[in-house]
């Protein structure tokens, strides 16, 4: 009898080994139907390159916003693989006609080093305190690359300079010319105790007109200005801004709760690329 159990049992392992080695055989056979899939629809492109289009809202992820407006080849799919490979992925490809299409983008091309201690309110509270108004860089509390994906693809600050350059250049018949930006956002989402810090920048670059289409290069100087204080918004309340520099020294003493106040800066740089329409009304990048 202990015999006849002992085989039994090793009878029905037999049995589920063998029915989760279909299973997996099943799997690599879906998946080498759906790689044949995707070959057989890149053959039937009608153009060699796309443009990457996201949806738009704060539900893309932050690497495929990236990816928004930029070009790629069939043959060469960026890290992030084509539109609507990568799970969940609710982006499209749009086939890209030279002279006709629009695309804006622009590429990181300054480092964005991180210390691997990121700080947090907590900390920022204590060199509030601690630090003797030394101001600090983004890069040094950790949080350079979350600020700057946050400013450029939560704030949608990304798609709204690219249409601010391009709606610029169609000012200039063609070659060099410069526009600066500057304003104030809400980064408490990202981390409260920022609150509202201002970024500005500055597009060298050029621009050259041929037909009915624009063609932009050039480069954005982008700096990240906040200034730590007001720890409890009495000066907001009381004289409508926390900014230091409006307080008398009495009220700042009063409010600023034995702490120093001290800024906290970034600076960091983007290569630009568009192809846009001459006429604004036509086009998908335009700004009021």
């Amino acid at each position: 009898m202990e015999l006849f159990i002992a085989r039994s049992g090793k009878l029905s392992q037999l049995k589920c080994d063998y029915a989760a080695l279909r299973v997996q055989v099943s799997l690599l056979k879906l998946e080498l139907a759906y790689d044949r899939a995707l070959k057989a629809e890149a053959q039937t492109h009608s153009t060699t390159h796309y443009i990457w289009r996201t949806r738009g809202d704060n539900k893309v992820r932050a690497s495929h916003a990236a990816n928004n407006g930029k070009l790629f080849s069939w043959d060469s799919p960026p890290p992030t693989g084509h539109p609507g490979e990568d799970y969940g992925c609710r982006c499209t490809a749009e086939p890209y006609a030279r002279g006709k299409s629009e695309l804006a983008y622009q590429t990181l091309i300054s480092g964005m080093q991180d210390s691997p201690n990121k700080w947090g309110n907590v900390a920022f509270s204590r060199h509030f305190y601690l630090g003797e108004g030394a101001a600090v860089t983004l890069g040094e509390t950790g949080n350079f690359k979350g600020i700057v994906d946050f400013y450029f693809y939560r704030l949608g600050k990304y798609n709204d300079v690219n249409a601010q350059i391009i709606e610029e250049a169609r000012k200039h018949p063609a070659g060099s010319f410069e526009y600066p930006f500057r304003n104030s956002y809400a980064f408490s989402p990202y981390l409260f105790v920022l609150g509202d810090a201002t970024v500005s920048g500055k597009f060298r670059g050029f621009v050259q007109r041929q037909d009915e289409m624009l063609s932009i290069s050039g480069t954005v100087e982008y700096v990240f200005e906040d200034i730590f204080t007001d720890p409890s918004g009495e000066r907001q309340e009381v004289i409508g801004t926390s900014d230091p520099a409006a307080a008398t020294q009495e009220l700042l003493d009063d409010t600023e709760y034995g702490g120093t106040y001290y800024a906290i800066v970034g600076e960091w740089q983007t290569s630009f690329r568009a192809e846009a329409k001459v006429d604004a009304k036509a086009s998908r990048y335009k700004w009021d």
